[in-house]
């Protein structure tokens, strides 16, 4: 499946960490494990890390984790797809952004209207709570004590 190309080769650029028994798996590691899917008779899909190699591993069974928002910003957006809510564009945004430049544009004062305009490009309305995008800028930020 596509998918589990696209999270293998994340997971090989360090676009997605992945953990082992809650650990970060070394560069060294990652590039010989893969991403093996299987999709059930229902439909859904679910997979698991496997030696991309064949080598045999100390353990029978291990944790593996991905961070949700570093998968999630391997999907791709669509303009004016229904169902994404605006919340996915402000964060996927933020996220383009970086942290710094985010920063740096909501302590001039800027953030909020560029937000908006991204809603506005992307045909998403834009929050009629006033508190809306601020709670995720905040929350992207880091929280507390932010001027602006």
């Amino acid at each position: 499946m596509a998918a589990a190309r696209v999270l293998t080769n994340a997971i090989h650029d360090n676009v997605c960490r992945l953990y082992c028994d809650g650990n970060v798996v070394p560069a060294r590691f990652r590039v010989r494990l893969m991403v093996e899917p299987h999709v059930d008779n229902d439909g859904h899909w679910t997979a698991r890390i496997v030696s991309a190699v064949g080598e045999a591993w100390e353990k029978p069974s291990y944790q593996w984790e991905l961070d949700v928002d570093e998968v999630a910003a391997l999907l791709p957006v669509r303009r004016g797809r229904k169902g994404v809510k605006w919340e996915i564009h402000v964060t996927l945004e933020l996220e383009r952004l970086g942290r710094k430049a985010a920063l740096d544009l909501h302590n001039s004062g800027a953030l909020l209207a560029h937000l908006k305009r991204v809603l506005r490009r992307d045909a998403k309305p834009v929050p009629k709570d006033p508190k809306a995008l601020p709670k995720i800028i905040t929350a992207f930020l880091g929280g507390g004590g932010l001027s602006g």
